[in-house]
């Protein structure tokens, strides 16, 4: 049975500019289906959670110019449960403003919040993993991060080292660290004490806001305000405006997890995937040939070629000779070739083209 105190939040609102030229402004990473199984990242994302979450409870936290693309994509989902920021400020004020929302209409309720883009290979395990998070901070005000075991010395993702254990399989967190240099990723993983942060997180929707109240005050005005204007039965959407124009942009990890010091990390066990960038997509697709390929298009021909990334838009071809570990995209008017795993490559070809050829190409 479902239990109705229990709540996700999908955050559906970054740029995915590492996965450029796919990924733009006008339709970033979330609303592509880059895996090929007829369904985009956000959707996918969605439907996992409906399984074991009341889908009145599932809320979508995006920017206010994705809305008709979320409206198209998810038309099951409620219209009060659509958060639209009015500008970008990453995660602190989005997971705030979501979790004043659901306190205000279940004060007992707990919160999974989760990214828009990830894989999740094991789905049964993921399921078993989240609830039991979602049970444990419902008996404990603890802030819970999830984690899984690296499974080699990865620079583009966080890290969180786990100190003593609390119950089976979740540990106190000692400390934070994003995206370590290699010589450093390869101790974290050699010393068995780090797990990758998954990026998904659990806790009471209360206790979230009293650690904000604690370490993040910047955002009292906006909960205070919000509930203001709910008791004099105004809408709370010109106090959280209002409260985003003045916030810093600012994560969770800075914001509130690596200050708090009620925060745990729980061992998960299914298999995870970020999609943040093109050798991420990489890794988590089925090899086409002999030579490592992943090939996205319908017309591709590859002569000694190995452990390379090609995608074009239907009816187009493309003939590659001699390309090792490169990627091969082309989308909307730019074709990009590259080291499929520079991710600085991509961040300044973004930044050139913008400046020197407008926005219209990213």
């Amino acid at each position: 049975m479902i239990n109705t105190n229990n709540y996700c939040v999908i955050l559906a609102g970054g740029y995915g500019t590492r996965l450029w030229p796919l990924s733009r402004q006008q339709k970033p990473k979330q609303f592509h289906d880059f895996l090929g199984r007829g369904e985009t990242l956000l959707q996918s994302t969605y439907k996992r959670y409906k399984h074991f979450i009341a889908e009145e409870n599932i809320i979508v936290v995006s920017n206010s110019q994705y809305e008709g693309l979320i409206r198209e994509q998810l038309p099951e989902l409620p219209e009060q449960n659509l958060l639209l920021e009015p500008m970008k400020r990453n995660t602190v004020p989005s997971v705030t403003w979501a979790a004043v929302e659901i306190a205000h209409r279940n004060p007992e309720a707990c919160m999974v919040v989760t990214p828009a883009d990830q894989t999740i290979i094991t789905e049964e395990d993921f399921a078993e993993d989240v609830q039991v998070a979602l049970d444990y901070v419902g008996k404990h005000e603890r802030l819970l991060t999830l984690g899984v075991k690296p499974t080699h010395p990865e620079t583009a993702y966080g890290y969180i080292q786990m100190a003593d254990e609390q119950q089976k399989y979740i540990y106190k967190v000692q400390s934070f660290t994003e995206k370590p240099e290699l010589e450093f990723a390869k101790l974290f993983v050699e010393s068995k004490e780090f797990l990758w942060n998954t990026g998904l997180f659990a806790w009471k929707a209360t206790a979230f806001i009293h650690e904000v109240q604690e370490h993040a005050n910047f955002f009292l005005q906006m909960i205070e305000d919000a509930e203001r204007r709910r008791l004099n039965g105004e809408s709370d959407v010109e106090a959280v405006q209002d409260s985003f124009a003045k916030s810093p942009s600012i994560s969770l990890e800075q914001g509130i997890l690596e200050k708090a010091d009620n925060v745990d990390v729980m061992l998960c066990h299914f298999r995870w995937t970020d999609i943040g960038t093109w050798e991420d997509l990489y890794n988590a697709l089925p090899k086409h040939d002999g030579g490592k390929n992943v090939v996205m298009a319908d017309k591709a021909m590859l002569y000694n070629c190995e452990n390379c990334l090609v995608r074009l838009p239907s009816g187009r071809i493309a003939v590659m000779q001699d390309l090792q570990d490169y990627m091969v995209v082309e989308e909307g008017q730019v074709l990009v070739i590259c080291k499929k795993e520079d991710q600085a490559a991509i961040r300044k070809f973004v930044t050139e083209v913008q400046v020197n050829m407008g926005d219209e190409y990213v």
